[in-house]
């Protein structure tokens, strides 16, 4: 039992980190040549592991980092999914609304970012606002379109089966909008990491985003290289988790759709 553990351990970490640290020496060998101070080896970096990740950075900065990351992303996933919903499924709303949304929408969130730290001052709160802004309405745009989009026969059933407005959007056209809203969640999980490092090094002291700018600004290049590698392996176990999670929540969408 032991052995078959350690295999199917071996077995994916050469399958899936294989790619990873082939990489890793290249880059190890490339720099033992050039010798670039701006460009430090894989060696260098992993010093700085050994001093700067510390319970008190884990909390500053990457607990931090988390917290305004998914805060935002969820709340502005929710409100994303409402707003969409409701504008999908009623044309006047949309009629009335949706060009509002765009000229905001349209607005970039580097540009509301100091907007929104001249009204809510420096802090967590305002952090997530600004990652809810740009998950809202990407979120909002794919709903909207998902379920203004749902196939007509669909529609015309369930007001043959007498089902009332918050029925028929709830159980048959979010349902039937999943695949969509999916993507449009996960496409807005990258958008809420790149605006929570802006946020974090616009208006902040903690966070892996002001942990990498002060890393810069000081000069500790081979600190600044480690906060950028764990913002990447950060979104990398992310993405795993959201693709764990869906599957999880919406077993019958990938069974009827013949994924595994």
């Amino acid at each position: 039992m032991a052995n078959n553990g350690m295999k199917r351990i071996f077995g994916f970490i050469l399958q899936r980190l294989w790619f990873p640290l082939l990489i890793i020496f290249i880059w190890q060998l490339i720099q033992n040549k050039l010798d670039n101070p701006f460009f430090p080896p894989p060696s260098k970096i992993w010093e700085s592991v050994q001093y700067v990740v510390t319970p008190e950075w884990v909390t500053n900065s990457l607990t931090s980092s988390l917290i305004t990351l998914l805060g935002g992303y969820f709340v502005g996933s929710v409100l994303g999914i409402f707003a969409g919903a409701i504008l999908g499924s009623d044309a006047i709303a949309r009629t009335i609304f949706l060009p509002i949304t765009n000229f905001i929408r349209c607005i970039p969130s580097v540009a509301k970012a100091p907007v929104i730290l001249a009204l809510l001052g420096i802090g967590l709160t305002t952090r997530i606002v600004t990652v809810a802004i740009a998950v809202f309405f990407p979120v909002l745009l794919i709903t909207l379109r998902a379920i203004a989009n749902t196939d007509k026969w669909i529609v015309e059933y369930s007001n043959l089966l007498g089902f009332n407005y918050w029925r028929a959007l709830l159980q048959v056209r979010l349902p039937a909008a999943t695949g969509e809203i999916l993507t449009g969640l996960q496409a807005a999980l990258q958008t809420a990491t790149l605006v929570m490092v802006v946020s974090e090094m616009i208006g902040s002291g903690t966070g892996l985003g002001a942990f990498v700018m002060r890393s810069q600004s000081t000069f500790m290049i081979a600190d600044m290289w480690l906060g950028i590698l764990i913002l990447g392996v950060l979104g990398v176990l992310l993405n795993g988790a959201f693709h764990l999670i869906e599957k999880r929540v919406f077993p019958w969408y990938f069974a009827s759709q013949g994924m595994k």
